[in-house]
Formats: C-alpha cells, sequence, structure tokens
C-alpha cells in the first residue's frame, strides 16, 4: 500500500482524533508533552528549547497561550516527580519575561 492512503482496517494506522471542549486543557497536555520528552531522555534546556520551537506545533502553542514563566514551571514540576531536579542554564530573554506591574 502506497504511503499516502491510510487504511481503515489496519490496526498499527495512527489515527489522531481532536476533541473539542470548552475545560482548558493545555496543562495536562503540557505535562503530557514533558513527560513523553523526558522519558526519550530530553534534558530540561533541550525540552524548553521545544517549546520555543513553532516547528512543534502543539508544544509551541502551549509557550505561546500560557508563557515561557508556566512551561518553566511545568518542565520543574514534571521533572520532580521523576526525581529530576532542574537547574536552569539559560534566563529568559527580556522579551520573554513581562513588564513588572505599576501599582500607583
Amino acid at each position: 500500500m502506497p504511503k499516502h492512503e491510510t487504511d481503515p482496517e489496519d490496526p498499527m494506522e495512527l489515527c489522531g482524533v481532536g476533541l473539542l471542549t470548552a475545560e482548558d486543557t493545555s496543562e495536562t497536555m503540557t505535562e503530557c508533552f514533558i513527560e513523553e520528552f523526558l522519558r526519550l531522555g530530553y534534558d530540561a534546556e533541550r525540552l524548553l528549547a521545544l517549546f520555543r520551537n513553532p516547528f512543534y506545533t502543539g508544544v509551541n502553542m502551549v509557550l505561546q497561550n500560557r508563557g515561557e514563566e508556566f512551561v518553566r514551571r511545568k518542565i520543574a514540576e514534571v521533572f520532580g516527580w521523576w526525581g529530576r531536579p532542574v537547574a536552569w542554564a539559560s534566563a529568559p530573554t527580556p522579551s520573554q519575561v513581562p513588564p513588572p506591574e505599576v501599582t500607583p
């Protein structure tokens, strides 16, 4: 069978399904992405680089919608579940850090 054709009878055929929901599932999705790449051997810095890369649509969408601080916090949290502490070698660039709130 040619590669461009799918076979609905093939139990090994990769099939992705998008589900619409009113619930924000980005936190759970982020944890799954992080755990998957952690188990593939990625360190925290390399994993953060994936989130910054627009080629990786799912993880980059999380970074765009929730911000780098959220991603860094989730990476540290998930790595902690696996007993792997995270010490960041790089700090966010000034364009990635939100400006401080000014109170009158």
